[in-house]
């Protein structure tokens, strides 16, 4: 066929195909496993082409730049910090970018819990789209809403994984000096109909509905890998590695197929900023850690300067090498490693007990970590440090 089903499982599931289909002709469907792919209606189809000049995967040099620079930053905020999964750096983007009668558009969780791209306008909706959703968020219409908001003339910023970034300059099919960009490192993406019954079994497990979820809490022992759901009565935290969902996540035995062949998964990054944690900030830089979180950002395009040199003035910064931005970001280098186990992990999702067969294990040494206070841990690392010296 001679549109988009000769991707595959190349597939991003960016749905930008879906988006400029003049004949519409092209609906996103979920297959098995809840990831979503483009099913074509071949009598509708008129052979435009149109699906696959907007397909990212068809464009891999589209957009792609070395970063310039590298900074630390964390969010001079308090608030706003522990609102973030790290230091605050994709809110403070959102945050001057809103100052200027702009538009935001980024991931949140809809009533369901399922994880959505949204358009913003308001800095009190800022909070939707703190934090890190560990599954692949539905960017449903957003490529043709932040298309008709750059023809009026609003300047627009979009946050999302390199493959959603990649995707929404395949759909434009052209720069616009409005536009900002941010990709986030990614590891991959578990589907969200995992996701959702992850939920359900949490739910059932605490016996109520549950209305909110975190999976980068700092409530309880700040910056780092905590996740925190709530009902109307009760709440629950734990580290990510010692849960269902979370394990898996971080294991990556859950993620799309694509993820594993991920062509972003280097240093030519699609987004003006990159960003993400700085986990090797307290080997690096010990006087800028602090235990509120650390965002690594990555300035690529000259655009991401301009956007930068506004943050700066909410945040403090302090310039790093590249070879120390890359501690502990295996992401920037290559794909995330495809589990042997992959093969049958979605096979029996449908099963009432998918979730309870799923093994999360002993792992003592993270529930020993996880039992440490976390000033303790500190402590440790600063004394290593000092040992070190």
């Amino acid at each position: 066929m001679d549109n988009i089903s000769i991707v595959l499982n190349k597939c991003v599931g960016c749905k930008s195909c879906e988006q400029i289909c003049p004949r519409q002709c092209i609906v996103m469907e979920t297959n098995h496993e809840g990831f979503w792919y483009p099913i074509v209606d071949n009598d509708k189809c008129v052979k435009c082409h149109l699906c696959l000049k907007a397909c990212p995967v068809m464009h891999p040099e589209n957009h792609r730049n070395e970063p310039q620079s590298a900074w630390a930053l964390r969010n001079k905020n308090d608030f706003e910090i522990m609102k973030s999964a790290s230091g605050g750096a994709s809110d403070l983007a959102a945050k001057v970018i809103l100052n200027q009668d702009g538009i935001v558009y980024g991931a949140a969780y809809d009533d369901f819990l399922a994880v959505r791209h949204i358009e913003i306008t308001q800095n009190s909706e800022r909070e939707k789209l703190q934090s890190s959703k560990y599954v692949q968020s539905d960017t449903a219409s957003c490529y043709s809403k932040a298309k008709k908001r750059l023809a009026e003339g609003r300047v627009v910023l979009f946050t999302g994984t390199p493959c959603q970034i990649a995707g929404l300059y395949s759909y434009l099919g052209k720069e616009d000096p409005n536009l900002y960009t941010i990709d986030l490192i990614c590891h991959g993406v578990p589907s969200p109909k995992f996701f959702q019954k992850y939920l359900e079994y949490q739910s059932r497990k605490i016996g109520e509905q549950i209305i909110s979820y975190n999976f980068r809490s700092k409530d309880k022992r700040g910056w780092g890998t905590q996740f925190l759901f709530k009902t109307q009565h009760k709440s629950k935290t734990n580290t990510l590695s010692l849960d269902r969902y979370g394990k898996h996540f971080i294991q990556g035995d859950c993620y799309r197929e694509s993820c594993y062949q991920c062509i972003y998964a280097n240093l030519k990054r699609t987004g003006d900023l990159t960003i993400g944690d700085f986990w090797g900030v307290f080997n690096s830089h010990p006087d800028f850690f602090s235990s509120k979180g650390v965002s690594c950002v990555f300035i690529n395009t000259l655009k991401g300067q301009v956007l930068f040199e506004m943050i700066k003035d909410f945040a403090y910064t302090e310039k790093i090498t590249l070879e120390e931005s890359l501690i502990k970001q295996g992401n920037l280098r290559q794909p995330s490693r495809r589990p042997s186990n992959r093969d049958e992990f979605y096979s029996h999702i449908d099963e009432c007990e998918y979730m309870d067969q799923l093994y999360v294990g002993l792992q003592l040494k993270e529930r020993v970590k996880a039992a440490i206070p976390v000033r303790i841990i500190h402590l440790l690392k600063r004394l290593e440090k000092i040992i070190q010296l």
